[in-house]
């Protein structure tokens, strides 16, 4: 039962017709077409982040010209409440499940549908294929404006997903964190920021928890998954539910998963640890060049040490730690180094503005690895990628988001000659196993033509990126391993 009862709504509806308006939490819609769609998700949406909620009555006509409003009838009510539950259900995200009512006005059947607030943890309440932020709105009189960027922030920011870090950590208590690396931590804390350090006091649990490390729990205070993932006396991974923190690294002889494999391991530790180790093991398999400074021979790697580093703190960093089923990445292969995490962009972030609009689905995490010198501030980490890749005369890296993953593409030196479209057309055959000249053309949708495609594929042939296949119309090109 939703908190509008059907005298209240009456009232609601009297109160608009009086002051010719609708209101903070009432929107009148005709409904006699029987079309439900255009703007409706709006005062969904807003009526969800409305303290108030609200509701939407479909059977009333508004002209804002003579200022009137006038009920009318819809002609199938049936179909009509069918129509609203399934546009909440296949158009919205997180939406409330509506309170349809049929209520008897002035002869005629009206159809309300009250929207409560949604919980804190379950906002934003958005249009599905609009996305963040420009498929959510908040109530500002009687009109839904979409949120700006900050105001999706803050929604985020206190949703379950982005919270996890701070929840507590199943299975721990506090005698399971080492005193130690917490006090190491707190004393070049407070030396970097020119505080004192209060030895008696540092691991109070007022520090503790303002840090986000121990959290008051339902059952007790306990150590948060940010905590313990970062200052268990022992190995995380110990515990089962905290095992598949791990990063698979993996380093191929070819350009594919079904090269032989050269060097493995599985990283695991606190995440300090795991940084240094999976930076240790890229760079052991990555190319070592030399040139000649002056009189001295200087070995540099083919791949900017400071890039790997900053993509390597990201994705431990960044992963979205409710995924379990799988782990992070790194795949080394002869030409290029992926890496891959569980968790698609946080809403709001995308690759075209993934160097402007970052933030951290683990504030938390986050925080702390920068106060270790794991991560840049907020805005710098990306730039500084683009930066030394371009010093090196390397290509852009390449970030692709995919179900329920996010990849970060270092491409080697060998790509160096090669153009955006013809970057594209490669990884569009490596990630298909194959593919054909027609294929690659219709992917731009015609804005190539044939021949230049054609161009581009003889380019890959050349660098020994890809085969040849076939003859004549049964051509296609795959992977070189």
């Amino acid at each position: 039962m939703g908190i509008y009862s059907e005298e209240k709504i009456i009232k609601l509806i009297e109160s608009a017709r009086k002051n010719r308006s609708e209101t903070h939490n009432i929107e009148f819609k005709d409904g006699r077409g029987g079309d439900i769609s255009g703007n409706l998700w709006k005062t969904i949406s807003s009526f969800a982040h409305n303290p108030d909620g609200g509701v939407i009555v479909f059977g009333i006509v508004e002209d804002r010209a003579s200022q009137k409003i006038t009920p009318v009838q819809i002609s199938d009510i049936a179909l009509f409440q069918e129509k609203i539950s399934s546009y909440f259900n296949e158009i919205m995200t997180n939406a409330p499940r509506p309170d349809i009512k049929l209520i008897p006005y002035e002869g005629v059947t009206l159809i309300s549908v009250a929207v409560n607030e949604i919980p804190n943890e379950e906002k934003p309440c958005h249009n599905k294929s609009l996305g963040l932020p420009n498929g959510a709105c908040l109530r500002v009189g009687n009109t839904d404006r979409i949120i700006t960027r900050e105001e999706m922030i803050e929604f985020i920011r206190n949703s379950s997903p982005f919270k996890f870090d701070k929840s507590q950590a199943i299975g721990t208590k506090y005698s399971m964190l080492s005193e130690e690396k917490m006090k190491v931590f707190l004393e070049k804390s407070a030396e970097r920021t020119g505080r004192v350090f209060n030895k008696r006091e540092s691991l109070s649990q007022v520090v503790l928890k303002n840090l986000g490390v121990v959290d008051r729990f339902e059952n007790g205070t306990f150590p948060t998954v940010a905590g313990f993932l970062l200052f268990s006396e022992e190995k995380p991974q110990i515990l089962s539910n905290f095992s598949r923190y791990i990063e698979r690294c993996v380093r191929y002889s070819g350009v594919t998963v079904a090269s032989p494999i050269i060097d493995k391991a599985d990283i695991d530790g606190r995440l300090s640890e795991q940084i240094d180790q999976i930076q240790k093991f890229i760079l052991r398999n990555i190319p070592l060049n030399a040139t000649i400074v002056g009189t001295k021979r200087v070995e540099t790697y083919e791949y900017p040490e400071e890039a790997i580093r900053e993509l390597v703190a990201n994705a431990v960093i960044h992963r979205d730690y409710r995924l379990t089923e799988t782990y992070t990445q790194i795949n080394i292969f002869s030409n290029r180094i992926e890496i891959s995490n569980p968790g698609n962009l946080p809403p709001g972030v995308t690759i075209e503005n993934i160097k402007e609009a970052q933030f951290s689905r683990n504030e938390v995490i986050a925080s702390l690895l920068r106060d270790m010198d794991y991560l840049e501030e907020y805005g710098r980490g990306i730039d500084i990628v683009f930066t030394r890749m371009a010093e090196k005369g390397l290509l852009e890296p390449v970030f692709k988001n995919v179900s329920n993953s996010f990849k970060v593409v270092l491409l080697g030196k060998i790509f160096a000659e090669l153009n955006e479209r013809q970057v594209k057309i490669w990884h569009l055959i490596q990630e298909k196993g194959k593919a054909t000249t027609n294929e690659l053309t219709d992917y731009f949708n015609s804005e190539f033509s044939r021949a230049t495609v054609s161009n581009d594929i003889n380019k890959l042939i050349e660098l020994n990126l890809v085969e040849v296949v076939g003859l004549a119309s049964s051509t296609y090109y795959k992977p070189l391993l």
